[in-house]
């Protein structure tokens, strides 16, 4: 009896954050009343601190891409000028450039505005991912290794997004 409640703890416990939708790839379209245009946001929450968050306005050109590593900002890295780059399914398809900043209650961003070809190699990717989505956002010890669960029907939300951007 004491094995079963163990094991259905431990089994509580890993089905929490996966319920609390995190864990997978989500996304959110909505207009947008100041940019006038469609607006879709993808995120990953990999805790309540920490994810990566991918935004696509028709009205803009291009995708924002948001790391968030789930430690305080500190004015250290205000001169980072960090390698944001992104693998799928192993493969790493590129790297560009990025700024780092403070969201939320004083977290840590590294965050890159994809250029128009840079993202379209990045969304066609993402959307096609069967096993992983990698993000390294040059700040942290480590990248972020997230699982491609939702990402094909986020990334289909991200290439509709991208076709209804000024060419």
């Amino acid at each position: 009896m004491r094995k079963f409640i163990i094991s259905s703890l431990i089994g509580l416990s890993l089905a929490g954050p996966a319920a609390a939708g995190f864990n997978r790839w989500s996304s959110e379209t909505e207009q947008d009343p100041f940019s006038g245009g469609k607006r879709v946001t993808v995120d990953y929450m990999s805790s309540i601190r920490s994810g990566v968050l991918i935004i696509c306005d028709t009205k803009e050109t291009g995708v924002m891409v948001r790391a968030i590593p789930g430690f305080v900002f500190e004015d250290t890295l205000s001169a980072a000028t960090p390698e944001i780059e992104f693998a799928i399914d192993g493969v790493r398809i590129l790297g560009q450039i990025g700024q780092t900043g403070a969201v939320g209650d004083n977290l840590a961003v590294a965050q890159t505005m994809l250029t128009k070809e840079n993202a379209e190699t990045f969304v066609a990717a993402f959307a096609g991912a069967r096993k992983q989505v990698a993000v390294k956002d040059g700040i942290s010890d480590r990248p972020y290794l997230l699982s491609a669960r939702g990402s094909t029907k986020a990334g289909e939300d991200l290439v509709g997004c991208m076709n209804g951007q000024a060419q």
